[in-house]
């Protein structure tokens, strides 16, 4: 069963300590977070996912960021997993219910993309 999720309130308490207290951006540190990792402990399978709503683009550091993870990654695992890459999905609105959604910039139906996040 799938745990329910506790939604609505996001702290940011530690985001805004690390605004405050780690290395400006001008000096080349980055901070990024990541919406999504799924993986299956049977089968041996990791996908990274990045949402993005409202028809938002992602940074361009953000893909740098991503390439590289994903390079490493595949670089790296180990030979008894697989590694099914970082992908990106954004949504017209904000759900299936109210608009588009695309898949690595590809339009995607809700069974289409059921599908391909099971694993």
């Amino acid at each position: 069963m799938t745990r329910k999720e506790v939604t609505g309130s996001r702290d940011l308490t530690f985001s805004q300590w690390i605004r405050e207290n780690l290395p400006d951006s001008e000096s080349g540190f980055a901070v990024s977070d990541l919406d999504f990792v799924l993986w299956n402990w049977r089968s041996n399978k990791l996908m990274l996912l990045e949402i993005k709503t409202r028809g938002a683009k992602p940074k361009r550091f953000q893909k740098m960021q991503w390439a590289r993870i994903n390079s490493w990654i595949n670089k790296g695992i180990q030979s008894d997993w697989v590694y099914l890459g970082f992908h990106l999905i954004v949504f017209e609105n904000t759900s299936f219910e109210d608009g588009k959604c695309f898949l690595d910039n590809k339009e995607i139906s809700e069974p289409e993309l059921i599908d391909f996040l099971s694993l």
